[in-house]
C-alpha cells in the first residue's frame, strides 16, 4: 500500500494505539525476575456485586429484593474463615486461591456523586477525576509519564527498549492517554499482524486534519519503534497451563494467556489492561427456574476460570512474587432487581485483587441492605477508587507520595499494604 494513502485511511483511529497481533510474530525472550507488574482488568458493563460476593448476613433482605435472582443459600461458596461473606457457585477457582491467600476483596469502591452512564463513568475510572471534574488523560498515563520523562521522544531507549504500558485488545483506553500521545501498545489476539509502513519524513498541513494526520503518524511511529521487542515477547516458547479454555472460548483467558506470554518471554513492561465485556445485565441477568445460572454466572465462571489459569502460568514461570491483578468495573449494580429479571446501574462495588503479595483479605465491611428498600435505592461507598488506585502505585510499583497527590490532584488513605 502507497505510504500516503495508508496514513490518510488510517484517519478513522486517530486517537488509538495501532493494534499488534499474537499470531504471526517471532523471537525469543527470557523471563526476569524482580520488578513489579500490575495487571488491571476491567468488566465492562457494571458488575453486580451483591451476587459476586453475597453478604450472608443480610440474606434475608436481599432475598426480598431480588428474590428472582438470589443465589440459594445452599448453593454459596463458604469463603475460609469467613462466616457473612459468600461467593457466587460460579466462582470455584477464586474460592480456592482465597484459601490459598492469593485473593483479597474491598468493599464497597465507589466515588461520590456517582454517575450512571457507562460513558461517563468509565472515563471518571479510567481518568482518575472527580465526578463534576473532566480530565483528558489517564490516572496510570500521568504516572507513567514520571518514569517515561518526555515520552515519545527519546523512546524506546537502550535502557528503556519495551512500552510503559500494553493494552490487550481490540481499541486504545483513556486509562494510559498521555499528555502528548497515547502511552501503550495495543495488541489484539484475534488479528493478523501488518507491521505499520510511516514515512517519518512526510509533513502534514498545519490545518486541524493535518494535525490529526500528525497524530496518527506519531502513533505508527512509535508502535514500530516498538514492533521488535512485542515480536519476540509473542513469538518465544511457553507451556501454558492446561487449565485454559480452548481459544475462543473465553476471551479473557485469551488475553491473560498474551500477557503470561510476554512476560515470560522477557517483556519489562510494568503494566497491563485486560477486559471482559457483557456486565450490562438489565435485562435476562439469571435464569429465572435456576438463578446460579444464566448471563452473570456465565460471566463470573470466565472470571474465576480466567484468573486462575493466569496465576497457574505466573507461578510455573516463577514471577508469582512480581504480579498483582485487580478488577474494576464502571459501577455497580442497584440492590434491587427489575421487572426484567435483571439489575440497573448502581453505585459501589467489590474489588477483587490477587497475588502472593495480598495481606489482608477482606478490607471494608459487608454492604448494608436497608429496610423498606426501593428500586433507587443503592449501596454506600466505603472507598473512594482512587484511594484504592493510589495505593496500589504506591504499595506495589512504588510510586512516591509527591507523584501520587499529582496523579490524582490529593491525597488518599493508603488502603493496601502490599
Amino acid at each position: 500500500m502507497n505510504r500516503r494513502i495508508f496514513i490518510k485511511n488510517t484517519a478513522a483511529a486517530a486517537l488509538l494505539p495501532y493494534v499488534l497481533n499474537t499470531l504471526a510474530a517471532c523471537g525469543t525472550g527470557g523471563a526476569k525476575k524482580g520488578k513489579p507488574i500490575l495487571v488491571l482488568i476491567q468488566l465492562v458493563g457494571g458488575n453486580d456485586g451483591l451476587n459476586t460476593l453475597i453478604p450472608l448476613d443480610n440474606y434475608s433482605k436481599l432475598r426480598d429484593a431480588r428474590p428472582n435472582l438470589i443465589i440459594p443459600e445452599n448453593k454459596i461458596l463458604p469463603i475460609k474463615g469467613q462466616t457473612n461473606l459468600g461467593l457466587h457457585p460460579a466462582m470455584p477457582e477464586i474460592q480456592e486461591m482465597f484459601s490459598n491467600n492469593q485473593i483479597g476483596f474491598i468493599q464497597g469502591v465507589g466515588y461520590e456523586n456517582p454517575s450512571y452512564s457507562h460513558f461517563r463513568s468509565s472515563d471518571i475510572w479510567l481518568t482518575g477525576s472527580e465526578a463534576n471534574k473532566v480530565l483528558y488523560t489517564g490516572w496510570m498515563a500521568r504516572y507513567l509519564e514520571t518514569k517515561f520523562k518526555n515520552y515519545p521522544t527519546g523512546f524506546p531507549s537502550a535502557t528503556q527498549p519495551h512500552p510503559p504500558a500494553i493494552k490487550i485488545g481490540d481499541t486504545g483506553t483513556y486509562l494510559f492517554q498521555g499528555g502528548a500521545m497515547d502511552m501503550s501498545i495495543v495488541i489484539d489476539p484475534n488479528m493478523a499482524f501488518e507491521a505499520p509502513e510511516v514515512d517519518a519524513e512526510e509533513k502534514e498541513m498545519l490545518t486541524m486534519a493535518g494535525r490529526e494526520i500528525k497524530t496518527i503518524r506519531e502513533i505508527l511511529l512509535q508502535t514500530e519503534r516498538y514492533s521488535s521487542v512485542i515480536k519476540a515477547g509473542l513469538a518465544g516458547e511457553m507451556n501454558h497451563s492446561n487449565l485454559y479454555p480452548k481459544q475462543g472460548e473465553n476471551s479473557l483467558a485469551d488475553q491473560l494467556k498474551v500477557v503470561a506470554k510476554l512476560i515470560k518471554n522477557g517483556m519489562d513492561t510494568s503494566v497491563y489492561l485486560v477486559d471482559l465485556k457483557g456486565f450490562d445485565t438489565h435485562d435476562a441477568q439469571a435464569d429465572p427456574s435456576n438463578p446460579t445460572q444464566g448471563t452473570h454466572a456465565d460471566l463470573l465462571k470466565k472470571l474465576s476460570q480466567a484468573v486462575n489459569c493466569f496465576w497457574d502460568d505466573i507461578v510455573a514461570i516463577g514471577r508469582e512474587d512480581d504480579v498483582m491483578g485487580i478488577t474494576f468495573s464502571e459501577f455497580g449494580r442497584r440492590i434491587m432487581s427489575n421487572s426484567g429479571n435483571g439489575t440497573d446501574h448502581g453505585s459501589s462495588q467489590p474489588i477483587i485483587y490477587f497475588g502472593n503479595a495480598v495481606r489482608n483479605p477482606i478490607i471494608g465491611h459487608n454492604p448494608v441492605i436497608p429496610n423498606n428498600l426501593s428500586h433507587t435505592d443503592n449501596l454506600e461507598m466505603q472507598y473512594d477508587y482512587r484511594a484504592v488506585f493510589s495505593s496500589m502505585l504506591k504499595s506495589w510499583l512504588g510510586c512516591p507520595p509527591d507523584v501520587l497527590k499529582a496523579v490524582f490532584g490529593q491525597e488518599f488513605p493508603e488502603i493496601l499494604h502490599l
